[in-house]
């Protein structure tokens, strides 16, 4: 299902309890971003004491992203987050103007990079390939509004700005993709378990929808995880400055 954690600054961050139950629902490896030098660095494929030790260090906003990886297979190089740029690189490290997270499923993202690549005559990245990172390449070539076609909840992130795409919640003063880790905390009230997530993204239609999904996991990863595969709501603004 995913999990993200938007975290404002260091005076609201996730205590280890929320870190764990996050961790225990999605435990198929974590990332986070920040800003730094006028650019955001990431890190990911993380496990908790990371994720608790770098937010130690860290003053801003910081964006963190559990992900839960099911028939696409466990694979650290499709951990969120991925930077917004025509190859979308599975760095497990690096810094970029912008990266995006996800949460949920976009069934249609093999139409759209077969788009990219026959209608719009754009190069597509090799490697392992999920419907995030097909995402961040899309963004790249058409504009950050695309988001706002997509099922699913989305956070694009700059040096300046952070950007919520979908429905959200919050907890203990950040915003969150989801409730469904509060479960596991004992925190639970009635709505904040949400069992169509992310299935209901799975079915709800999009501009790109125009084919059967691609058989992958919730994290809408391939079966083989490749591009070659492949091809055979208003944001809500968080900060400004």
């Amino acid at each position: 299902m995913c999990v993200i954690l938007v975290s404002p600054d260091a005076g609201a961050r996730p205590a280890r309890d929320v870190l764990d139950a996050c961790h225990a629902a999605n435990p198929d490896g974590a990332g986070l971003a920040w800003r730094e030098n006028r650019k955001v660095r990431w890190m990911k494929n993380l496990d908790v004491d990371d994720v608790e030790d770098l937010l130690a260090e860290l003053d801003g906003e910081v964006v963190i992203h559990f992900r839960w990886a099911s028939v696409g297979g466990v694979d650290a190089d499709l951990c969120h987050p991925f930077p917004v740029a025509c190859w979308a690189k599975t760095d497990l490290f690096g810094q970029a103007a912008s990266v995006l997270f996800h949460n949920g499923t976009w069934a249609g993202y093999s139409a759209a990079l077969r788009r990219l690549r026959e209608v719009h005559g754009k190069r597509l990245p090799r490697g392992p390939m999920s419907d995030t990172r097909a995402a961040a390449v899309c963004v790249h070539h058409l504009g950050r509004a695309f988001l706002e076609t997509l099922p699913g909840r989305w956070v694009w992130m700059n040096a300046k700005t952070t950007r919520l795409y979908g429905p959200w919640s919050t907890h203990d003063g950040i915003h969150v993709s989801n409730r469904n880790f509060l479960h596991r905390l004992g925190l639970a009230r009635p709505g904040d378990w949400d069992p169509s997530d992310p299935a209901a993204c799975l079915h709800q239609p999009d501009w790109w929808d125009d084919e059967p999904p691609a058989q992958g996991g919730q994290n809408g990863a391939t079966t083989d995880g490749t591009v070659t595969s492949l091809l055979s709501a208003p944001p809500h603004r968080l900060s400004r400055s």
